[in-house]
């Protein structure tokens, strides 16, 4: 542990790269935190007609299973940087307590005759189960989500192409577009406003009900 640690009793960046695994630890936000969806959202997304296009695509389930690993692989290593963090601890008392040790050694140097050592082992400095494996385990699971991520990264681009690509299919007609994307959740009907509705043909007194047909617009339209 004297090795791995400074005076100061915390690992020196010089030594391993800390912030690399610490960075990883910390839950993702941004792009990265959307990686897995509760119930609601993905009823919501099923509903949605044109979200549903790519929720269960083979591209989105790649992404999705790789994302999945990652926040596995996140809560791994989190367990091992906090049993890391109670063993560094554990170290760091028995430190404490050699260099007192030490200092009264040096104190009765000075006095005549022998002086007695006292140094006490750290206990998780070579044990099987101590530091250095502890966080040789952090640093694979590391190197294992930075190529989950490089992975990610290149499912969601070519997602992102495969998508376009259907998108970019024309569309011609209204109902083509219907079929495609579905029917809106507003329907047409004289009580809704927001979309325009062919009304009913007008009463002609003595000659019954007229030809024409009136079209009202709606409020989208306006």
């Amino acid at each position: 542990s004297s090795d791995l640690f400074g005076s100061s009793g915390l690992p020196s960046s010089g030594d391993f790269p800390l912030q690399r695994w610490q960075a990883n630890v910390r839950p993702s936000g941004g792009r990265d935190s959307r990686q897995i969806m509760d119930e609601y959202s993905i009823k919501k997304r099923q509903e949605d007609k044109i979200c549903s296009l790519a929720l269960n695509s083979p591209g989105a389930q790649k992404i999705k299973a790789v994302n999945a690993r990652r926040a596995e692989l996140l809560k791994e290593q989190q367990e091992l940087a906090r049993g890391l963090r109670q063993k560094v601890g554990e170290d760091i008392a028995v430190q404490r307590g050699n260099v007192k040790a030490q200092q009264v050694a040096v104190a009765k140097s000075r006095q005549f005759g022998g002086v007695d050592y006292h140094h006490t082992k750290p206990p998780n400095e070579d044990s099987p189960g101590g530091i250095i494996p502890s966080l040789q385990n952090v640093l694979r699971l590391t190197d294992e989500l930075e190529t989950l991520q490089q992975e990610a990264l290149q499912l969601e681009k070519t997602e992102r192409l495969a998508q376009a690509k259907v998108d970019g299919a024309g569309v011609n007609t209204m109902s083509a577009w219907f079929d495609r994307y579905g029917e809106p959740k507003r329907q047409s009907a004289p009580v809704e406003k927001a979309r325009s509705c062919i009304m009913k043909p007008r009463r002609v007194p003595f000659l019954g009900h007229s030809q024409a047909l009136t079209l009202r617009k709606g409020h989208l339209i306006s």
